[in-house]
């Protein structure tokens, strides 16, 4: 009887474990190369950028790795009308390597205000974009990083709309369902009468809010468009 009454407590024990576990989420499996690379300025010819089938983890302000993933919560709107909400998972499914500086960079599926294809280092974003009227030129720019001091202005762009941006470190907590999160960057891109990007970034996570207006065409007001927060998360 004794024996019976021991294998059955362990039994809820493991039952419990299992479910705790099952809510959490899970630790990084493998070690990271940590990126220190600063790409600022850098042009590559298109032909000079491959496909990389890239199985490795690498550190950095954005952790990346083939299997790691983020899932939002992404409230919609049109022209700050509530519409739905749905579900996103941003995964990086594509990489590729710049053969003259062999760096890696990660092509996202979907968009929480970080560049579409884009190098993290350990202190900074960087994206890679198509020169304008200039075909097969692939021009790279440092699109957020740290910083000294409480806050920074710079100049920056949403395609061809020139805009203002502005990150500031935030001591405060942001809670979201994928959990409580101190000291992270508050980051605005801001085209006055076209567009305006919020984004909440926490170094070694990602984007933990989004937030997205835009004007619709022949209107110079910006209008709520997309809200997406983060609601689990997985990194290796």
């Amino acid at each position: 009887m004794k024996k019976t009454f021991i294998l059955f407590i362990a039994g809820i024990l493991c039952l419990s474990s299992c479910k705790k576990e099952s809510l959490s989420v899970p630790e990084s499996k493998s070690a990271c190369s940590v990126q220190t690379s600063n790409p600022s300025g850098r042009s590559y010819s298109a032909d000079s950028v491959i496909s990389y089938p890239c199985t490795g983890s690498f550190c950095g302000l954005m952790p990346m790795n083939s299997n790691n993933f983020w899932i939002y919560e992404d409230s919609l709107f049109t022209d700050g009308v509530f519409k739905q909400v749905q579900y996103d998972t941003l995964r990086f499914t594509g990489t590729y390597r710049s053969l003259n500086d062999g760096l890696v960079w990660w092509e996202s599926n979907i968009s929480v205000g970080l560049p579409e294809k884009m190098y993290a280092s350990d202190s900074a974003l960087f994206s890679m974009e198509d020169r304008m009227f200039m075909e097969g030129i692939k021009d790279v720019k440092k699109e957020y990083g740290l910083f000294a001091g409480d806050s920074l202005r710079y100049l920056t762009a949403f395609e061809d709309a020139a805009a203002i941006g502005r990150s500031l470190k935030m001591t405060g907590t942001l809670s979201t369902p994928a959990g409580d999160f101190s000291h992270y960057l508050f980051i605005e891109k801001n085209a006055r009468n076209f567009r305006k990007d919020q984004v909440c970034f926490m170094p070694g996570v990602g984007v933990i809010k989004y937030r997205q207006e835009k004007a619709v065409m022949g209107s110079p007001v910006v209008k709520l468009q997309k809200v997406s927060t983060l609601v689990k998360y997985y990194i290796e």
